[in-house]
C-alpha cells in the first residue's frame, strides 16, 4: 500500500480526500491489511450484501 494507490483509488471512487490525509488513510489501510482482517472466500461466497442501510435504532 503507497500514497499513489490510495490517491488513485480515492478518484476512482470519486471521495474528496485532501493531500493531507493521504499519509494518514494510508497507514490506516496498510494496519488493516497486515491485520488480515476479513473472512476467505469460502466462508462468505453464500452471503449477500447489504443493500440498505437504516440509521435508526430500534428497541
Amino acid at each position: 500500500m503507497n500514497e499513489q494507490t490510495v490517491s488513485a483509488w480515492a478518484r476512482m471512487l470519486r471521495v474528496e480526500l485532501p493531500d493531507d490525509r493521504i499519509e494518514t488513510v494510508t497507514a490506516q489501510l496498510e494496519g488493516q491489511i497486515a491485520q488480515g482482517g476479513g473472512l476467505p472466500a469460502d466462508d462468505v461466497e453464500e452471503i449477500e450484501p447489504a443493500t440498505v442501510f437504516e440509521p435508526e435504532w430500534r428497541e
